[in-house]
């Protein structure tokens, strides 16, 4: 690839190279492989003669951006900054970035240097002087951790009209692949990146971006093109503090730029004191010897954080007597992340039991403005005008964990955790209140909530790892979840307090679903089993409590992925009883645990008894929360279901078609069980023979399905497995050969297999439409795989399973074409008998098989009976499909009939 004529994108590369990464004998470290060619890829990229070539990318001259619609103002200013109206010199630095990226390599260019030096200041002003006007999109990334980058690049979709997805990695790499198709142009800032394989891989590359990174690390020069930004020299020193300072001399600037190292944040701070303070410059300089003789006193080594140390101090002094309530304030940002803090956030706490002058701040709005100018002067915070957010540099929160006392520092912690925990919206489904989730996110962990005493803190913690789960960000979950299990577990023979125990147990919990989510299923399976079983056995819970209940559920929800659906079915029975017999009794919690129920009987071919369960449970469900609730239409989805499996599409279509439009407004078009009921509408449509109508909507699921879901979801298999059935009946129909859906049901079948299981019911299935398509194309392989198959379903589902009746049928229409004419009758005469037991005489499989059985019988000369079954059969196919459905023309015209089978959703 790296030698070819065009060179690749590295986010596709990247993909090759960890899967033969993860299949190499050689057994070599993943992570270390792929550092290993994104050098190669970074010197093929400097080799080549311009920039990476756009190797998907639209033709010359072809149209623009997808957010051409959008004034381009807006787009320009989302995320960004505000520009700092006190910014002075760096015309020398500015040049250079400006001349460094408009040299059109793909490699970004990196403003590196110590902590305070104003890189970032600097990557704003050129983005402002330049950039704005020159690309179509500029975008602000903080990435001093992945997590909060890939948050950034994910709010991005919105802005280039992508659709948003459950699944917050699919989002950024749908994001990246846009940027790389190069239909617009764009500039990205990565703010104070860490260098990680994480950051690397969210570094977007296209002839028409440019990537401009701030970091403190070095080795960042290793990656790109990096400039050093240094300290000011001498005269911007002294232009910036005669600027920002109130009435400094020259000379006096002299001085303090000498004393502070020229270092700009440094130099921020005194020239904010002093105005703000109103200081003699002499004076001034007598307070910062006094604290730096302190600092110096402790052993530390003479560092220009000591200087920001010394000025912090104080700034806090000064500002104790002029704002108690700033003070309080800044108390806090000691102990957050340097991610900004809105006021709404701050606000939302408003209820806390803190200290008196942030309580007063907290719930008076002139109060709170009035803090925040207090904080402004004094230059210990910045303040976004337009989205009111506080950001307090890092260097100043590292000098405040110093400046302060004890007593502060313990204060501001203690404020904190009571801040954020009244600030807890504590619903973390609810899409509403995620925008104030994801802004409490960064801060969980640096203002120690999970170390917290004070329960609600902790029991925040346990809403954020949910959020994080629901809103897709799976690594930063699993992070949150597993800091939160090892802090709250016992260690040794210690025994926490109960409500500990129990969060602990939550935690626990959502770590399962989440390693679910991420299609660990085998983690996840162990983690709910051994969290079930020590439930189970503990005298403080037992078999009927919540926590008991909630991993029973979870536990049969694995066996029904590993297709052990009898085992599922026996579980979740009991955890009905129990949910049951449950005091005080929840009606919600007994219809979500037959909905369970139902589940399994539908999965083990037990179509009727579903129903009938299904049917309570929408009766209820209508009853207490009315048509159009998101439950409501949940269970309206599992009936349409149910309809299907009894061969009842035209009821199943009409159910479900005439609930779709509500469950799309009430959940969104690209929920996963809106996708879920817009498949069940597609296999009614093909069952009802209306082809094209079910291919075109059959591929628009998919399509939504692989962007929303991710390629080895479970749910974009069963559209993938929908799709290439569809397609296979419409080409048989139109007499073309099934060529499209043969590579779709190839590659559901690999999938299938490397994420369940070669054995799994569902890979199974997949194997028989499979089949299926091959003897559409004469291929003979298609015996031997029914033959396989069929034994494979026996020994996992038994004879009876519709499943097994299936592949029974489709083998012998093998053995027919291979001239085995009886044991293609014996084997339908059998299997006829056994769908007629279990899916009753008029069910389409059932008609399905009794025309094979005439064919084979009029095969082996049995003209009477043939003639009888035929006259039987169609009869009873023109009443149940109609006189002209597909199946009854084909019967009359004497074609065999193909048994497939749709993956059920677990």
């Amino acid at each position: 690839m790296l030698r070819g004529d065009g060179l690749p994108k590295w986010v596709k590369l990247e993909c090759v190279v960890r899967v033969l990464a993860a299949r190499s004998v050689e057994r070599r470290d993943p992570q270390e492989v792929v550092r290993h060619f994104l050098q190669l890829w970074l010197r093929a990229s400097d080799d080549s003669d311009s920039a990476v070539p756009d190797l998907e990318g639209p033709a010359e001259g072809a149209v623009t951006a997808p957010v051409a619609e959008e004034s381009t103002n807006a787009i320009r200013q989302r995320g960004l900054p505000e520009r700092n109206s006190d910014f002075t010199g760096r015309d020398l630095l500015l040049d250079e970035v400006r001349r460094k990226l408009g040299e059109g390599r793909s490699l970004p260019v990196i403003l590196h240097g110590l902590g305070g030096t104003g890189k970032t200041q600097v990557a704003v002003e050129y983005l402002y002087r330049w950039a704005v006007a020159e690309h179509d999109l500029v975008w602000w990334v903080p990435a001093q951790d992945p997590i909060l980058a890939r948050n950034s690049l994910a709010a991005l979709a919105e802005r280039l009209q992508l659709p948003a997805t459950r699944d917050l990695q699919q989002t950024v790499r749908s994001v990246i692949s846009e940027l790389e198709r190069g239909r617009l142009s764009w500039h990205l800032v990565f703010d104070n990146a860490g260098l990680s394989d994480e950051l690397l891989a969210l570094l977007p590359s296209s002839a028409r971006g440019r990537v401009l990174v701030t970091s403190r690390n070095p080795n960042w020069a290793n990656i790109g093109t990096a400039i050093e930004v240094p300290p000011f020299d001498r005269a911007e020193s002294i232009q910036f503090l005669r600027r920002r300072g109130s009435g400094i001399d020259g000379a006096d600037a002299a001085r303090l730029a000498d004393r502070l190292g020229d270092f700009p944040l440094a130099l921020e701070q005194v020239a904010a004191v002093q105005a703000a303070a109103g200081m003699p410059v002499r004076d001034l300089m007598l307070l910062f010897d006094e604290h730096m003789q302190e600092l110096l006193a402790t052993g530390r080594p003479q560092h220009y954080t000591n200087t920001v140390v010394a000025f912090v101090r104080i700034a806090v002094d000064s500002l104790r007597s002029k704002s108690p309530s700033a003070a309080q304030v800044l108390e806090l940002f000691a102990h957050l992340s340097p991610e900004p803090v809105s006021v709404t956030l701050l606000r939302s706490g408003q209820d806390a039991l803190v200290t008196g002058p942030l309580a007063r701040a907290l719930r008076d709005p002139i109060e709170m403005a009035l803090t925040i100018r207090a904080l402004r002067e004094y230059g210990l915070a910045q303040v976004d005008q337009q989205t009111r957010q506080i950001t307090v540099h890092r260097l100043v929160q590292v000098a405040l964990r110093e400046a302060l006392d004890e007593p502060a520092r313990v204060r501001g912690r203690h404020n904190l955790e009571l801040l954020l925990a009244a600030a807890n919206p504590g619903a973390p489904e609810d899409m509403r209140t995620w925008d104030l989730y994801k802004e409490i996110a960064p801060h969980v962990i640096s203002a120690g909530l999970v170390g917290s005493t004070h329960p609600p803190a902790r029991q925040l913690v346990v809403d954020q790892i949910r959020f994080q789960s629901r809103a897709g960000d799976y690594a930063g979950s699993l992070r949150l979840a597993d800091l939160a299990i090892a802090t709250w577990s016992p260690a040794g023979d210690d025994v926490p307090a109960q409500p500990v125990e129990e969060l602990a147990m939550q935690a626990t919990f959502e770590r399962a679903e989440t390693l679910r989510a991420l299609g660990r299923y085998d983690d996840s399976r162990e983690l709910s089993i051994v969290s079930w079983n020590r439930l189970r056995e503990s005298p403080g819970y037992g078999a009927r409590h919540e926590f008991t209940l909630r991993a029973a559920r979870t536990v049969a929800a694995h066996h029904r992925i590993n297709g052990a659906y009898r085992r599922a079915l026996e579980i979740d029975l009991e955890t009905l009883e129990h949910v049951r017999a449950a005091e005080p009794r929840d009606d919600e919690r007994v219809l979500r645990q037959m909905n369970n129920v139902g589940v399994n009987r539908r999965l083990l071919g037990d179509f009727w008894q579903a129903f009938q369960l299904d049917e309570e449970v929408l009766r209820r469900r209508r009853e207490l929360y009315g048509e159009r609730d998101g439950r409501t239409l949940i269970s309206v989805a599992n009936l349409a279901r149910d309809h299907i499996g009894l061969g009842h599409f035209q009821q199943a279509y009409e159910l479900q078609q005439g609930a779709l439009q509500a469950f799309r407004e009430r959940l969104g078009a690209r929920h996963q069980q809106v996708l879920m009921s817009v498949r069940t509408v597609v296999v009614a449509l093909r069952k009802l023979g209306q082809y094209a109508e079910a291919m075109r909507l059959a591929r628009e699921n998919y399509e939504i399905s692989l962007v929303q879901l991710g390629p080895d979801h479970e749910h974009t298999l069963a559209a993938m497995m929908s799709l290439a059935n569809v397609g296979r009946a419409a080409a048989v129909a139109d007499n073309h050969a099934p060529d499209e859906p043969l590579e779709l049901a190839k590659l559901a079948v690999a999938r299938y297999r490397r994420i369940f299981g070669r054995d799994n019911p569902v890979t199974l299935a997949a194997e028989v439409n499979h089949a299926i398509i091959l003897r559409a194309l004469g291929d003979q392989r298609a015996l031997d795989m029914d033959r396989m198959t069929l034994s494979e379903l026996q020994d996992r589902l038994g004879d009876e399973h519709p499943y097994t009746l299936c592949a029974a049928a489709n083998f012998a229409t093998g053995l027919s074409l291979d001239q085995q004419f009886g044991d293609a009758r014996d084997l339908l005469k059998r299997t006829l008998e056994k769908s007629e037991r279990v899916r009753g005489e008029e069910h389409p499989d059932s008609l399905g098989c009794a025309v094979n059985l005439v064919i084979e019988l009029r095969n082996l000369g049995e003209l009477g009976s043939a003639q009888a079954l035929l006259d039987t059969t169609l009869g009873t196919l023109r009443r149940v499909l109609g006189p002209h459905h597909p199946s009854t023309v084909n019967a009359a015209l004497g074609l065999r009939a193909e048994c497939d089978i749709e993956p059920p959703p677990n």
